[in-house]
């Protein structure tokens, strides 16, 4: 079974759409909504539906919140502008049951012959896979956490500090973290399949801002750096390879 994962922000209609279609698949045991935005509180009866009302925007990265608070083993992030259909789930599990230490999307990216961030659709095993559809292990999530926390810390940022990341400045791109942190674990990059979506009103999108693509690519370099030559301590080193160790 499968754990739905949103983040919700500035799309509480989008959010209510979504659930009333999607509460109703097989393949779906819950479906937790992350919502950060502090004017809007979110509710809704149905038992399979969690929802946590945030009082403060704390970005992209709750996407590991709400796989911290998952139940299933599969975990599918879905954006809130768009409502995977049943055909995209059962695909992703069918998936998942095959080879459980992959990332699925349906949507990736390649870096160009220049190394730079490419906003080309790519196919196939893919260098990027973009969180706005995407299946990930569960046990990757612990891992995600703790690197991404060694990360911040070689980029001389706090975790906590929303104003740096998150949906704000160069640390934007929590989905090219997650493909060279898989990458970086189970040794294979994220798949791209086919799957079928029908998609919702995206105001407010991120890929729509200026700087969208220059974001990424910084984002791209810090990850480049920070997987292939760690600049943490030897202790925090040690630990964070005995963590992808354990999960391959």
């Amino acid at each position: 079974m499968i754990s739905l994962l949103i983040n919700s922000w500035k799309r509480p209609d989008n959010i209510y759409k979504i659930i009333e279609t999607q509460k109703d698949y097989d393949l779906i045991r819950e479906i937790i909504i992350f919502n950060n935005n502090k004017d809007v509180t979110l509710s809704h009866p149905h038992s399979k539906v969690k929802i946590v009302n945030c009082n403060t925007d704390f970005g992209l990265r709750t996407r590991w919140a709400n796989g911290l608070l998952a139940s299933e083993d599969c975990l599918v992030f879905q954006d809130d502008d768009l409502i995977a259909k049943p055909e995209a789930f059962s695909r992703l599990w069918q998936n998942f049951l095959k080879d459980p230490k992959r990332v699925y999307c349906a949507w990736g990216r390649n870096l160009d012959p220049q190394g730079r961030y490419s906003l080309k659709n790519c196919y196939g095993e893919v260098d990027i896979c973009l969180t706005c559809l995407a299946s990930i292990p569960k046990e990757l999530i612990g891992f995600l956490v703790e690197s991404e926390r060694l990360f911040f810390k070689a980029n001389s940022l706090e975790y906590s500090d929303i104003n740096k990341w998150g949906y704000h400045g160069d640390m934007n791109g929590e989905d090219i973290f997650l493909a060279y942190a898989s990458l970086f674990t189970y040794n294979n990059k994220p798949m791209q399949i086919d799957l079928p979506v029908r998609h919702l009103q995206s105001s407010d999108a991120l890929h729509k801002r200026s700087g969208h693509r220059e974001a990424r690519n910084n984002m791209v370099n810090k990850c480049e750096e920070f997987f292939s030559s760690n600049k943490t301590s030897q202790k925090d080193m040690i630990d964070f390879l005995q963590l992808a160790r354990n999960l391959k």
